[in-house]
């Protein structure tokens, strides 16, 4: 089980992981065979398991049921199935895969891949944690100012709107970066997380008073960053 694990978290390749997804496959296929109901029974699990609501527990016991009705490998390439990109990943999966193993996998991808996304990417975070973020800006042509929305999904389901004039949104980016500044150390930060906010700051300058950024950059060239920060 190592190997899945290994598989579904990046460690090892895609062509490294192809012998798991064709065991996987061929396994469904028998308890298809074996089961002429096994379709409707899982798709019964399943809107069970996911109920009215997806948290961050709702893959727990929906893993847990898929473990007991189809067996370790089967509820793994589950997981691989719905972590992401499911169209190619069946496009994928049907080279390897009877039709009758594609109709099935089809369907409950067909009829819950989107809650299943939603209940693999809850599982194990914080309820509260932001999921997805969209946003949009207008210009009030009457006021002359920029208007601009923001809409937050939360991993519980929940959805926070924001709307505000471009200083408030800025004001409250600010209130952020000060937040994220309390953690003290790099070290509470991903390299990939560090490497996505400087290129959305390098962006953001340019739309900054070009003399004060001048001037920020020359005080980093002649001094220390902090004589920098006060430069401006």
């Amino acid at each position: 089980m190592d190997r899945w694990i290994d598989f579904l978290t990046g460690r090892i390749s895609a062509a490294a992981g192809e012998p798991l997804l064709v065991q996987a496959v061929e396994e469904l296929d028998a308890r298809l065979d074996a089961q002429p109901q096994l379709t409707e029974h899982i798709l019964e699990i399943i809107a069970t398991r996911l109920g009215d609501q997806i948290d961050e527990e709702t893959w727990t016991a929906l893993d847990a049921s898929l473990t007991n009705c189809l067996g370790r490998n089967l509820a793994y390439l589950m997981i691989w199935l719905v972590q992401t990109e499911q169209g190619e990943r069946l496009d994928e999966l049907e080279k390897h895969a009877s039709p009758q193993a594609m109709a099935f996998l089809r369907t409950v991808l067909g009829l819950y891949g989107d809650e299943l996304a939603r209940a693999l990417g809850a599982w194990n975070e914080l309820p509260h944690n932001w999921r997805t973020i969209s946003r949009e800006v207008y210009y009030d042509q009457i006021t002359q100012l920029y208007r601009m929305q923001v809409r937050i999904e939360k991993y519980n389901g929940e959805q926070l709107f924001l709307e505000g004039p471009a200083d408030s949104i800025l004001t409250l980016t600010s209130y952020f970066l000060l937040t994220a500044r309390l953690a003290g150390t790099p070290d509470a930060f991903s390299q990939e997380v560090i490497d996505l906010f400087l290129e959305q700051a390098r962006e953001f300058l340019w739309l900054l008073p070009q003399e004060q950024i001048a001037e920020f950059v020359n005080a980093l060239k002649t001094g220390t960053f902090d004589e920098a920060i006060e430069a401006v």
